[in-house]
């Protein structure tokens, strides 16, 4: 505990700002102060008490302050009530609650509670020039706020408690001296930009435009997908002899089967359904359909065999003359058949639990069994999920310290050089991607107006959507503002809202935003 006492012999009424000497009185203060070494400090202030001399001031009395040291109404001290605002914002109450009982400032979950809330966060609406909009999930798939931040300073200016129309307007109008909006492709956001700030110009975010262009390639690479593959692997195929595919047959029906198959017959020559008829003979639809589908009774379907038993034959001459698993399994790929290595070793130790091959069981694969495994990684390449990373970045799979290549890629852009609709799809999403970040409002407009009559029908409506909202667009190119501080500020949201576990509201949220940001600004 230190004892302190004011050297001022006059002071400010703070209502009418009249100086005054004439002391009415003195009292002592109990202020708490930051910690020394893990110390609570409590310092004891003797304050004076002075007679306000104007008579038409409301109040006799006032209190005088210590600059830099005290306020009023406050029992701790202006340097630690800021150390408690930047310690408290970016966590729970119950855990700031324990950090600062730890370092020497004892406080309660509640107290400290109340001191975020009373964080001011006045905004100067006249000094905004540049906004960034965009909303979030409060929570995922039903319920959606918006937020508004400052461009320039990237700091959280406003939380909207929806995204509809007429309140993000409400919110915006308060920025009448902006004069450019950033936001993404929502219709509702550019109708409330434009009734509430009609002067400011909107910017439709550049991430945004790139990505639908992307989704709309996507969809288009789905609906060609026969034709890349007829494409890419006329001059890729691999001939490759086809295995004896054993069919189906069904076993010997039994009483019951023959039985059944009557009965089914007869209710059907009724008139009644396959789900009447089923209910009646307490079967399934399935059962029901299997008979009205033969013309004589007969039991179930024997399914095709594993690949192990399909190839017995080869695999008991294998084993008598003691081959190893890789040379069982040539002569299974010589004679037309294929089966993986270990789908072979596995099926062979429970078929044939005690045999040792003699010569190994080491995996290398003959020319033939090579040929099966190019083919299957090309098929499995040419699917609209795996072959968008490679039409849409040239340089995906390639090392970038290195610069090597991986089998992959090189498979990639063997398939795109073969197909002709991967190379214009790969051109138009390139293309686009030049034209957004290059200064020609003009190759804009010729980019639009060549892929509104692209024959591949995606590419073309994602070039007439871009009409309605053209003049976004085209300030797109023209700024260098965009979503990007935004999407960012999006993130460290999601982060404060899950460490308050959603039991907060919204004016809660934006104070510890505002805080993340403040701390992160200063370097605290």
């Amino acid at each position: 505990m230190v004892g302190l006492s004011s050297t001022h012999h006059a002071a400010k009424c703070p209502f009418c700002s009249r100086r005054s000497s004439s002391v009415h009185s003195t009292y002592e203060r109990t202020v708490a102060d930051l910690p020394v070494h893990g110390l609570e400090v409590v310092l004891k202030v003797e304050v004076s008490r002075y007679r306000c001399l104007n008579p038409k001031c409301s109040h006799k009395t006032f209190t005088a302050q210590c600059d830099g040291l005290t306020e009023r109404y406050q029992r701790r001290t202006l340097e630690q009530r800021r150390h408690l605002e930047c310690t408290l914002g970016p966590v729970s109450a119950n855990v700031g609650s324990r950090q600062c009982a730890v370092v020497g400032m004892p406080i309660s979950p509640s107290t400290a509670l109340r001191i975020v809330r009373g964080i001011s966060h006045d905004i100067d609406y006249a000094s905004i020039r540049h906004l960034c909009i965009d909303d979030f999930a409060a929570r995922k798939g039903r319920e959606y706020r918006t937020l508004i931040i400052d461009a320039d300073t990237h700091c959280p200016l406003e939380i909207v408690p929806s995204r509809e129309k007429d309140d993000v307007k409400k919110a915006l109008r308060k920025y009448k001296k902006a004069t450019l909006v950033s936001r993404d492709r929502s219709a509702t956001y550019a109708k409330a930009i434009q009734e509430a700030i009609p002067k400011a110009r909107q910017v439709a975010d550049k991430f945004h435009l790139v990505k639908n262009c992307g989704e709309h390639i996507e969809k288009q690479m789905k609906r060609s997908m026969p034709e890349i593959k007829t494409e890419a692997l006329e001059s890729a195929r691999i001939p490759v002899e086809e295995g004896v595919r054993l069919e189906g047959q069904y076993r010997a029906p039994t009483e019951r089967d023959v039985e059944l198959f009557h009965q089914v017959w007869e209710l059907r020559k009724e008139g009644l359904s396959i789900l009447n008829i089923a209910k009646k003979l307490n079967v399934g639809r399935r059962v029901v359909r299997r008979h009205l589908s033969s013309t004589e009774p007969h039991g179930m379907m024997v399914l095709p065999s594993r690949p192990v038993l399909r190839y017995m034959d080869i695999i008991k001459a294998g084993v008598a003359e003691g081959k190893g698993y890789k040379d069982i399994r040539e002569d299974i790929i010589a004679s037309g058949g294929y089966v993986a290595y270990k789908a072979l070793r596995l099926g062979m130790k429970k078929v044939f639990p005690e045999y040792k091959p003699k010569g190994g069981s080491g995996l290398k694969l003959s020319p033939l069994a090579e040929a099966n495994r190019e083919r299957d990684a090309l098929y499995h390449l040419l699917t609209s999920s795996k072959m968008r990373l490679y039409v849409m970045n040239q340089y995906f799979g390639v090392n970038k310290k290195t610069g090597e290549c991986s089998d992959e890629h090189c498979r990639a852009e063997m398939l795109i050089q073969k197909s002709k609709t991967l190379q214009k799809l790969r051109e138009a999403y390139l293309s686009f991607r030049q034209v957004i970040n290059g200064k020609s409002v003009k190759d804009l407009d010729n980019w639009i107006e060549e892929n509104s009559v692209s024959k591949h029908q995606e590419i073309a409506v994602f070039a007439k959507s871009l009409t309605p909202d053209i003049k976004a667009i085209h300030n797109t190119v023209r700024y260098s503002i965009s979503n990007g501080p935004i999407e960012g500020c999006n993130n460290k949201v999601k982060a404060v809202k899950r460490s308050m576990y959603g039991r907060a509201k919204d004016d809660l949220l934006l104070i510890k935003i505002i805080l993340y940001a403040r701390n992160n600004l200063h370097g605290i």
